[in-house]
């Protein structure tokens, strides 16, 4: 019986339209037999580089294969009056075990530095609630593809490899430094790296689609990461050769009536003499949207590394302090605090490279340390965060107070 109202439900079309809508706000994609148009918030966005630009795009959807899928957009910028595009594919060779595909070429623009959780520099979000002119990107062609392999639940790998070419936009600019001291500008700047990811958390758990699936994140072991890379000189006439290595644990502790906390550490090295834009740059964030994974008072491009440890810790009170007020019970506001922080060095040798331009640093002068308090389930989607920022706060454009905002569903 339960079936049969289930299937009867769903060919109600007032039911259907609802499932459109909701899937369409949460995915950003709004699905037509075998296609899906989207993402919605890239189709107008704006910046000073670019000017008014425009985008599609979309992808197939399950009803065309649940095995692979095909994505695609075209943009064009109003000022700089440029096509920009991409073209990429991923799919499965087998579910059991998982082992995927992917393949992608995109030639557009970026904005590099930016924590992978941050508005894309083409959402029209981040084109409004911008607290910076969007001035530093870089016209980025590149070519990649990867396998991932799925050894058992929890533990996977993948291999990729990727070429770059990048060009600087806006504000930034690529300058070395000849032997003579003459200054000569750098057109553009080319990569081929060969990448090996893997992923580790004991007994994960998941939820699934197709082809996507989210870790649950309620687990009392914690997450193991590693990232190593080798830049081959060279090949498909790349510039540098270098290599890096990237550690990460996170964990989420459950902590009784005093609420939860998440905690992320995090430590790169990378060895070679590279220009900036390929050297460790910390996430910041010049929007007012605020971004777990980013420094929310630090600016793109403010702090460059080649060796760093960073910790970023996140207590939410679940209403231990609220709770206790009538008012702020009622409303069932609940508490959070966090604390950032991230200390690195930056080998000299470095600018023989490419200069570091004004408003860049090295964290000359000990760790980058940001708080933050705030309050989360307002009306029920909304979180506010009052940030400071308590170091280097003699640096130029940057506040020692902040106030960002973010949509977050504590379940």
């Amino acid at each position: 019986t339960i079936y049969e109202m289930v299937d009867t439900i769903q060919t109600i079309p007032r039911f259907r339209t609802y499932v459109d809508i909701i899937s369409t706000i949460v995915t950003g994609y709004y699905s037509r037999g075998k296609f899906e148009y989207g993402p919605y918030f890239t189709t107008l966005s704006f910046n000073p580089v670019e000017g008014a630009r425009f985008r599609l795009g979309g992808r197939t959807s399950n009803e065309f294969s649940t095995w692979v899928e095909f994505e695609g957009y075209a943009a064009y910028g109003t000022t700089d009056e440029r096509l920009k595009y991409g073209l990429s594919t991923r799919g499965f060779i087998s579910k059991q075990p998982r082992l995927l595909y992917r393949g992608a070429y995109k030639h557009d623009v970026e904005q590099l530095g930016q924590s992978t959780n941050a508005f894309r520099s083409d959402n029209i979000l981040g084109s409004v609630f911008r607290r910076n002119p969007n001035t530093k990107l870089t016209d980025v062609e590149e070519w990649k593809c990867s396998l991932e392999r799925e050894w058992f639940t929890g533990l996977s790998n993948e291999v990729m490899l990727r070429y770059r070419t990048l060009q600087a936009l806006g504000d930034l600019s690529y300058t070395r430094v000849e032997n003579d001291l003459t200054p000569v500008n750098v057109s553009s700047l080319r990569t081929a790296e060969v990448s090996l990811n893997t992923h580790f958390t004991f007994h994960e758990k998941f939820v699934s689609g197709e082809f996507d699936r989210i870790s649950v994140g309620f687990n009392k072991w914690p997450t193991l990461e590693l990232h190593l890379a080798y830049g081959a000189p060279g090949l498909f006439e790349s510039d540098y050769e270098y290599t890096k290595a990237i550690g990460r644990i996170y964990k989420r502790w459950q902590l009784g009536a005093v609420g939860w906390t998440r905690t992320t550490f995090e430590g790169g090295r990378l060895w070679g003499t590279l220009p900036y834009p390929l050297l460790f740059l910390h996430s910041g964030n010049e929007t007012f949207y605020y971004d777990d994974l980013a420094f929310n008072t630090m600016n793109f491009f403010e702090f460059i590394s080649d060796r760093y440890v960073q910790v970023f810790a996140e207590h939410h009170f679940e209403g231990l302090f609220f709770n206790r007020v009538p008012l702020f019970r009622r409303l069932k506001w609940r508490e959070v605090a966090t604390l950032k922080a991230v200390a690195g060095d930056l080998d000299p040798k470095h600018n023989n490279a490419l200069l570091l331009l004004p408003g860049m640093y090295d964290l000359y002068n000990g760790p980058f340390v940001e708080a933050s308090a705030g309050v989360e389930n307002i009306l029920k989607v909304l979180s506010v965060n009052f940030v400071w920022r308590l170091r280097y706060n003699d640096h130029p454009n940057t506040s020692p107070y902040a106030i960002r905002a973010k949509l977050f569903i504590n379940f």
